[in-house]
């Protein structure tokens, strides 16, 4: 069996990155795992739009679907930071750009919820996932 490694832009409204005001979260396009996927990593990116200062942070969340569980006709995520599983929090005081790789749970389809925790500045937010496939 030949394993592969695929990687996967995260986009947030077809684009790659999205600039999230501060207090503000945002949320990802739906990122459709491949049917042979077994594991998954997330390379999360938060970059300060001004220069940084103590408490300009970014929490990444992942939302995770698997399907649709009431047969409405669409995949069914999380809304936000409250139902998804934490991946990481960057600290753009401490790292500007700061920059995470972190193990991601593999389901049917993800998105990845930014929420901002500065007071005043915004953050630009990004995100690119390998999945490993047979």
């Amino acid at each position: 069996m030949a394993v592969a490694n695929n990687e996967i832009q995260v986009t947030w409204s077809s684009s790659n990155s999205r600039s999230v005001s501060a207090g503000a979260g945002e949320t990802s396009d739906a990122m459709p795992f491949s049917a042979t996927a077994f594991d998954a990593m997330v390379t999360l990116k938060a970059d300060n739009s001004s220069t940084p200062a103590s408490g300009d942070t970014v929490d990444f969340y992942a939302l995770l679907s698997c399907g649709d569980p009431d047969g409405s006709g669409s995949d069914e995520f999380p809304n936000d930071d409250s139902d998804g599983i934490f991946l990481a929090r960057l600290d753009t005081n401490a790292d500007d750009p700061a920059i995470a790789t972190v193990a991601l749970p593999v389901a049917k389809t993800v998105r990845i919820f930014a929420k901002n925790n500065a007071s005043s500045h915004a953050i630009t937010g990004s995100a690119c996932i390998n999945e490993k496939t047979a």
